[in-house]
């Protein structure tokens, strides 16, 4: 009982779509990262990864194929955004000029995370079919399947800081709460 591949052409209220990943390492840990977030659809598209087990095929590895997975379809299509109702809302995950930070960023309540290749950034033609666009701040990029879990965690967090009643901070909140940010404690742990 492991991932299957699916023929199915209707997409979840909340899945991820990987844009022609290069490494099938990458698209089985998408597969964990999506079980474990409880995200029910991994699509992807492209060539490069494949799940037929033929020889010289690249299948997910191992121990992206256990049972414990199962409950994640895996989709390929080429032309995922198609397979989606007109109410999910596509969100490339970017690094972008005017992207929305991830830390501040709204999940859409149904949402398509849609991520690059390890080896380029998503087409004009996939942007062009998303509405939002959101980056996670960092020095560097994120391996695919790390950003992936970045943006799942995030969704989960702040589904559940909302189900709880929680604030989380937004630029800004410390002084709008009239708390002071603790500068005096950058110099003892030695941030000057």
């Amino acid at each position: 009982m492991r991932p299957q591949l699916v023929t199915q052409n209707v997409g979840a209220d909340v899945a991820v779509a990987l844009f022609n990943p290069k490494y099938p390492h990458n698209v089985g840990a998408a597969v964990r990262a999506a079980s474990c977030f409880g995200i029910s659809q991994v699509w992807f598209s492209g060539n490069r990864v494949s799940l037929v087990g033929g020889k010289g095929d690249r299948r997910l590895p191992r121990e992206e194929r256990m049972k414990g997975y199962s409950d994640v379809d895996v989709c390929h299509a080429d032309y995922f955004f198609d397979a989606f109702p007109s109410d999910v809302v596509p969100v490339a995950v970017e690094v972008r000029e005017n992207s929305e930070m991830l830390p501040y960023f709204e999940h859409p309540e149904k949402a398509l995370y849609v991520f690059g290749p390890e080896d380029g950034g998503l087409e004009r033609p996939q942007l062009m079919h998303c509405q939002r666009f959101v980056t996670i701040p960092m020095n560097h990029c994120a391996n695919l399947s790390s950003a992936v879990y970045i943006v799942l965690y995030d969704r989960m967090l702040k589904q559940t800081a909302k189900e709880m009643g929680l604030v989380l901070p937004t630029p800004g909140s410390y002084e709008s709460r009239g708390w002071e940010e603790p500068d005096h404690m950058t110099e003892e742990v030695g941030l000057l």
